[in-house]
């Protein structure tokens, strides 16, 4: 039998020679599809891969063997025991003359089969390798970073991860990018803005293209929700510390609700994506010489709009000659951006009314002032472009279609940076106005930036409180804290101070109209996304400016503030007031 002195020596001598085969695996995948390798260093890695897998199943089944609690075990490794088993099985059945890959090969028509091992086994490598970052997340959630340093320090991670990606050679056509261009790219994929400095459609490859769309849908997420839903799983589940972590980055009131919460945020997600992009491929499918090319395009839109990302795989967006007239494809668009801008918690609300005749339908406030407050924009944004612009960027459409692109643009400037008319012709007022519907934003808890629709709702009716000279701020005959009203005050006013000090640096480093720059700058804080198309003209101090202006308006402005203040024990005494006039 083996003593605790010996059994502890030999788990870390296999965890250290695990993490050194691990780093090697994921290497051996990253220099084969990142790198345009020939066909000899091709093989080498293909071995590699493959020793990789053995060594990843001899370590498997001696950590089995020497738990101390077996089934405590496979509750903790679900993953690696679905791969161990699947390798398992594989074994058994060569015996008998029968493979389970050369079967899924034969069903994809895929002739090189030694080729599909080594997928196979690339495959486990990776899937193995997330199940251990899931199992590492979980002590990420345990530890005692306040929840604002790790969630802005979550979209750093996600970041820089997505630029080293997009360095790679085969990421673009080129086989080159500027790291500025990648890191861009990078904060504008996860910061579900949409601003470009390449275009995605032409400079990207297929693997830079889905390297973005993993970033987005990532972003709009976030890197801790996806993580940990995961993990809760397949990793097992979460303890009390855990559950407290989320409950203060989910702003979610009923800490014992979280894990529904979660579940709830990610499936949907998930669901809402998968239907959108099935009705995508439905109504463009035709426009393809195959179905199978339209796939990808469809599932990319589909996760774009969702997350309010504005990413096209169409060098003119949504502008495409195909997609023009296809008011299917814009209506489907539009809704995909109004699910994901009205926020988790609204769509919840919904979801847990319960209807009975006779009886009125009782709402939370929240969702009565996301649901009214965004009926209201979109109504209003489609009569002032449309007013506005049937003349210019309505210019030869008939009243119908001035009307639907009204409509869409009006959605689409709050957060999602897709356009179907051309933003460069917009007049000065629609530009105007277009700042104010970028500067509001989408909802709380939503895939969108913007102060939030909330916000703006709280600091219009406490105007017209104080105007009216009224002791409290009353909502649906609900007294709304003052320290809510202030917040919301407080969270205006940085954020117009972060766009000033964006326009005024941009202003010193560009040479360029103030009224673009100025839409530049709304644009990348509300992480909108559209773009009066200098983008990709600005200098490389202009970028800069414009990757933290993505970066502070997705992770909110208070939470980036938050982050970097040291945190101060709350006193319980008041000190004495003075009057101040500001008359």
């Amino acid at each position: 039998m083996i003593n605790k002195n010996k059994y502890k020596l030999l788990s870390v001598v296999l965890k250290v020679i695990i993490v050194i085969t691990s780093f090697l695996g994921i290497a051996s995948i990253i220099v084969e599809y990142g790198f345009r390798v020939n066909n000899e260093y091709r093989s080498v890695i293909h071995y590699i891969s493959i020793a990789v897998v053995i060594i990843f199943f001899v370590y498997q089944l001696l950590q089995y063997f020497i738990s101390t609690s077996k089934s405590d075990y496979l509750k903790t490794h679900k993953i690696e025991s679905l791969l161990l088993l699947f390798i398992i099985a594989e074994i058994i059945l060569s015996f008998f003359d029968f493979s389970i890959v050369e079967q899924i090969g034969i069903v994809l028509h895929f002739k090189d089969l030694a080729f599909l091992y080594v997928v196979f086994a690339q495959i486990f490598i990776v899937i193995g390798l997330i199940g251990g970052g899931l199992r590492y997340n979980k002590n990420i959630l345990k530890t005692r970073l306040h929840p604002s340093r790790l969630f802005v320090l979550s979209f750093i991670i996600t970041i820089v991860m997505g630029t080293l990606l997009l360095l790679l050679p085969a990421a673009t056509v080129s086989g080159n990018i500027n790291i500025l261009d990648a890191l861009f790219t990078s904060t504008s994929a996860v910061c579900v803005t949409g601003l470009i400095t390449v275009d995605t459609a032409t400079y990207f490859t297929t693997f830079g293209q889905v390297v973005i769309l993993g970033l987005f849908q990532i972003g709009g997420l976030g890197l801790m929700t996806f993580t940990t839903f995961f993990a809760l799983f397949l990793a097992g589940g979460m303890g009390i510390r855990e559950t407290i972590m989320l409950h203060d980055l989910l702003d979610e009131e009923n800490i014992g609700a979280i894990t529904k919460v979660l579940s709830f945020l990610t499936i949907t997600t998930f669901v809402v994506e998968l239907i959108g992009a099935g009705i995508l491929f439905l109504s463009v499918q035709g426009s393809y010489s195959s179905p199978a090319e339209a796939i990808f395009p469809s599932i990319f839109h589909s996760i774009s709009a969702f997350c309010n990302a504005g990413f096209s795989v169409f060098t003119d967006n949504l502008m495409d000659e195909s997609l023009k007239l296809n008011y299917l494809y814009s209506t489907v668009i539009s809704f995909l951006i109004i699910l994901g801008g009205i926020g988790f918690p609204t769509i919840m609300s919904f979801r847990k009314l319960k209807f009975t005749s006779g009886q009125k339908v009782k709402l939370p406030i929240q969702t009565k002032i996301v649901v009214y407050v965004t009926i209201a924009l979109i109504i209003i944004g489609t009569i002032v472009i449309y007013i506005f612009e049937s003349g210019h960027a309505l210019n030869g459409l008939n009243p119908f279609e001035k009307v639907f692109a009204a409509y869409f643009q009006s959605v689409t400037s709050r957060t999602a940076g897709f356009n179907t008319i051309n933003i460069g012709l917009l007049t000065a007022p629609t530009t105007l106005f277009f700042l104010f519907l970028m500067f509001v934003g989408a909802s709380p808890g939503g895939t969108g930036g913007g102060i939030k629709t909330t916000t703006f709702a709280i600091l219009f009716i406490s105007i017209i409180s104080i105007l009216r000279d009224e002791k409290n701020v009353v909502v649906s005959n609900r007294r709304i804290r003052k320290a809510l009203v202030l917040r919301a005050l407080l969270k205006t006013f940085i954020s117009i101070c972060f766009i000033s000090t964006g326009i005024f640096l941009l202003a010193l480093t560009e040479k360029m109209d103030l009224l673009d720059l100025s839409f530049e700058a709304f644009s990348a804080f509300g992480t909108v996304g559209l773009s009066r198309g200098i983008t990709g003209s600005l200098s490389e101090f202009g970028k800069f400016w414009i990757i933290l202006l993505m970066f502070i308006g997705r992770v909110g402005p208070l939470a980036f503030i938050f982050s970097m203040l040291k945190t101060k024990e709350a006193v319980n005494y008041d000190l004495p007031s003075e009057n101040i006039s500001i008359m």
